[in-house]
């Protein structure tokens, strides 16, 4: 999870720095949309593709695999397996996680509902196969799916800048965007970047809404002037497109920014190249991860003519049946410990999965003596059987080191 967020991060600040770069000074509001859309989901979903070049070996050949630390209490041994059952760090992990969604869930429905309300509270009016509502609480005009809300002082008319805005925003979908994004943050609300994203794509709907309204310079200093009367009107709604919406200096600029062809096209060769740029970037560090990849396999192989040879790279690990939770679970009910006057101890052992799932070559690395080693030793021939390892779909003898602390409370010391 951590490496997705790293690398979903990675992409959006990189797509978003190319729109800011070559895009965002640009009157290509259409373009800008789809750019924005499309590189938003390519960054979310490409960390997901496993692409075949990627280097099949999940650990060096110079580090043997080793587990988890488990730790042992003698005072609390018979209840470790059910408090590490439940209480680990991906459990916690798991519960924000779904804390989050579910805020975000709440506050999207609670959005729609509020939007169910104002139509029970307003006039619904329909003009030229429009969708209005009238209602009498609200200050500004917005826009949600096909519905243009109106505050009651401004009358449906046609020629009103305010209302061809609206209507703008309904006859291009935005909401269908907004809606997107809103989805988007439920799932990824972790996401940083994704809220600056939803900025940049709110405000681009309002260039496109605002560029075909200003045919003369006269009719944009009049629509200047009808915005800057909205300035101080800010009770817009969630998930809305609404007239007023971010009247800040880049909307005055964009308004009085001159469109130049020239200067589009080579936004968009600018935008294409480096995308293109960065592909193929990503590809060539693959292909030489492959590279690198084959010559330690090809090697390894001229080396394995023995088949009995323990591999420490795999392509596939050796799993426990139930995952290393279950592992540490069956460890620490199968261990029984000695009489000792330590008040701690650390062992360290090393083990070999065969190729049945069998543990053999079980060797003591570090041991603090009276026992203890032994006695983990016995704890591990009481688990159950691995799933073996695999190297390119072959199975193999895998090698493991598992370290162990035991913790000794003082009382357990004076009882004896």
């Amino acid at each position: 999870m951590l490496l997705y967020l790293i690398q979903t991060t990675v992409l959006l600040f990189m797509t978003l720095g190319i729109y800011k770069l070559f895009l965002e000074q640009t009157k290509i509001h259409e373009f800008k949309r789809y750019y924005l859309l499309a590189a938003l989901v390519l960054a979310l979903i490409l960390p997901l593709v496993k692409i075949p070049s990627t280097s099949p070996l999940t650990i060096a050949n110079s580090k043997l695999q080793e587990l988890n630390e488990i730790i042992i209490s003698p005072t609390t041994s018979s209840t470790a397996d059910a408090v590490y059952s439940y209480i680990t760090p991906s459990t916690v992990l798991l519960l924000l996680y779904s804390l989050g969604v579910l805020i975000m869930l709440i506050r999207f429905f609670k959005s729609i509902q509020q939007y169910k309300k104002l139509e029970q509270r307003g006039s619904l009016v329909y003009d030229r196969g429009q969708r209005f509502v009238l209602v009498d609480h609200i200050d500004t005009a917005f826009t949600f799916r096909d519905t243009i809300y109106l505050p009651l002082y401004i009358p449906i008319d046609w020629t009103n800048k305010i209302i061809l805005h609206e209507y703008n925003h309904v006859k291009q979908h935005h909401s269908r965007d907004i809606l997107f994004i809103e989805i988007l943050k439920i799932v990824f609300w972790f996401q940083p970047l994704l809220y600056w994203y939803q900025q940049h794509i709110a405000l681009n709907h309002e260039f496109l809404a605002d560029d075909t309204l200003n045919t003369s310079k006269e009719e944009t200093q009049a629509y200047l002037q009808l915005l800057l009367t909205q300035t101080y009107q800010n009770n817009e709604q969630p998930m809305s497109s609404s007239f007023n919406f971010n009247l800040t200096k880049k909307r005055f600029i964009m308004l009085t920014k001159v469109n130049k062809p020239l200067h589009n096209t080579l936004a968009v060769l600018g935008t294409f190249a480096f995308i293109c740029i960065l592909g193929a970037t990503t590809v060539f560090a693959q292909e030489r991860k492959k590279e690198n990849t084959e010559t330690t396999r090809v090697g390894k192989e001229n080396q394995s003519s023995n088949s009995d040879e323990v591999y420490i790279a795999v392509t596939k690990p050796a799993t426990y049946p139930g995952g290393m939770e279950e592992f540490n679970k069956d460890f620490i009910a199968n261990f029984k410990l000695p009489e000792t006057e330590l008040t701690t101890a650390r062992v360290i052992l090393m083990f070999v999965v065969e190729k049945d799932g069998s543990l053999n070559e079980v060797k003591i690395v570090k041991d603090p003596g009276y026992g203890i080693g032994e006695a983990a030793i016995e704890a591990l021939s009481r688990t159950k059987k691995w799933i073996p390892a695999q190297y390119h779909e072959k199975v193999v003898r895998s090698q493991f080191t598992l370290p162990i602390t035991l913790a000794y409370p003082p009382t357990e010391k004076e009882n004896s």
